[in-house]
């Protein structure tokens, strides 16, 4: 017996991107493996949707440089580069200058700012849904 699609926990109810949606990246080298992108698309739908990116570390550089030019909005960034992705920012928050690491970009024109989201503890999801709305609507 097999299982319907309408049984599978996936990216958003509709399954749907439209023209207006944000989209943002979860940067990581196992990023399906990483339940996160299903959780927060579930906190910041229908105005926006996290898709997986798996990404290995020797394109790592070449895939955030181009999101300059990209239309995906900003990038949840996985733990193994929140320190590389300092170099690749154009803007800085306080919080990632005092840690030395970023868990968030977010591209505005041409531009990439980060973020420290979580600020070196555990938050929790709604927390972290209501960080990325608030720093959507600030930019």
């Amino acid at each position: 017996m097999g299982v319907g699609l309408d049984n599978i926990d996936t990216m958003n109810a509709d399954d749907s991107i439209k023209r207006e949606t944000k989209l943002f990246g979860l940067i990581a080298e196992e990023a399906m493996t990483n339940r996160l992108f299903v959780l927060l698309n579930k906190m910041i739908k229908p105005e926006a949707m996290m898709i997986p990116m798996n990404i290995r570390a020797d394109d790592f550089y070449f895939t955030v440089s181009n999101m300059k030019k990209s239309h995906v909005n900003g990038a949840y960034i996985a733990h193994e580069y929140q320190e590389e992705v300092l170099d690749l920012l154009d803007e800085k928050d306080e919080i990632v200058e005092v840690y030395g690491k970023c868990d968030f970009i977010l591209r505005d024109g041409e531009k990439l700012k980060g973020f420290l989201i979580e600020k070196n503890d555990v938050k929790s999801l709604e927390h972290l849904a209501d960080d990325i709305s608030k720093i959507m609507k600030e930019n």
